[in-house]
């Protein structure tokens, strides 16, 4: 996965997909087409040793992808299908368990607004 650091907003850094993000899960798959902008994994700055940073290379590709479903609500996915997915993402490129957990925990209880914003913004 090709990124690029571009520019930085409010929050911190804005990474830019260079080409496409391909995610398959349980049984559902989707595309982040290329060009897509996230600001990476969401995490205060407090919580950094805890968790890791927004642009930490094990969490960057499950990040966007989350911040992809967040935004878009592709047919067939919910709130809940994505945080899990975010959580396999993570585990699955080597963030251990419990740093995983925390940041589910963090898009599970304090995603919901962020969620019914994104509904339609692509």
């Amino acid at each position: 996965m090709k990124i690029e650091v571009h520019k930085e907003d409010k929050t911190g850094n804005v990474f830019t997909l260079l080409e496409r993000l391909h995610v398959a899960w349980n049984g559902h798959e989707f595309d982040v087409p290329e060009g897509f902008e996230s600001d990476g994994a969401s995490v205060p700055r407090f919580f950094w040793r805890a968790v890791f940073p927004p642009g930490d290379s094990k969490a960057l590709p499950g990040a966007i992808a989350h911040d992809y479903l967040y935004r878009t609500h592709p047919t067939g996915w919910s709130k809940g299908m994505s945080d899990a997915m975010f959580y396999e993402m993570l585990t699955g490129n080597g963030v251990p368990k419990i740093r995983a957990a925390a940041a589910w925990a963090g898009v599970h209880y304090f995603g919901k607004r962020s969620w019914e914003q994104g509904a339609g913004k692509g």
